[in-house]
């Protein structure tokens, strides 16, 4: 199933949830056990088509066979501040003393569903560094390639390696956040090399003796 149906299937189900959330505080047609349940099977509907919507076959055909999973702290991080606003809301929510409190399950559902997605990224390593003879593949929110012809040079510092492109932007990759650090570290000195790249004598020594303490 193409992904676009599936993510345009799940908001809609959040949608639809919403909208009978909201018509229910004004036309009171459900009691709020009812109205529990309902919104519990809305969420796990919810739940599945965001989980299929990441492991959906037609996605995993798109992933590189050879890729170095990368989760840098940022995307922990990330993903621990949306859950918590949700969770933060829920509670506010629930404890609200009033009929709104009714819009709290939804807030956990979209909690829950973001646990599980990042459950997934981690488990089907989706965020990653892949690299090409002549570019390198990151993925992270979004997936941004890197041609060797638009570096104008390479730098490695605090085990970190960073990519200054020839306008002025500079892309950077955490090495102590990528599987395997050693090996990743050898290939990217050989993808340097093999491009005839500029780097700075001290990145490139640093990068020499890291490779060379490992063999």
């Amino acid at each position: 199933m193409n992904s676009v149906i599936i993510s345009v299937g799940k908001n809609l189900v959040l949608v639809a949830l919403l909208i009978l959330t909201l018509i229910n505080y004004f036309g009171h047609m459900f009691d709020w056990h009812d109205l529990l349940m309902i919104q519990a099977v809305f969420g796990l509907i919810y739940v599945f088509l965001s989980y299929y919507e990441f492991n959906n076959t037609w996605y995993k055909a798109q992933l590189p066979k050879e890729r170095f999973a990368y989760y840098p702290g940022s995307f922990f991080a990330g993903m621990a501040i949306k859950t918590g606003v949700y969770v933060m809301f829920a509670i506010v929510l629930a404890y609200s003393g009033s009929t709104a409190k009714g819009l709290y399950p939804i807030c956990l559902i979209i909690a829950l569903t973001k646990i599980v997605v990042a459950a997934l990224i981690v488990a089907k390593r989706l965020c990653f560094v892949s690299i090409y003879a002549n570019y390198i593949l990151i993925a992270k929110e979004k997936l941004v390639k890197v041609f060797a012809n638009e570096i104008e040079s390479v730098e490695f510092r605090h085990e970190i390696i960073y990519l200054v492109k020839k306008d002025k932007d500079t892309i950077s990759i955490k090495v102590f956040s990528i599987e395997n650090p050693t090996e990743f570290v050898k290939q990217i000195h050989q993808w340097i090399l093999n491009n005839q790249l500029t780097i700075t004598s001290e990145s490139l020594a640093k990068i020499t003796q890291l490779t060379s303490a490992s063999n």
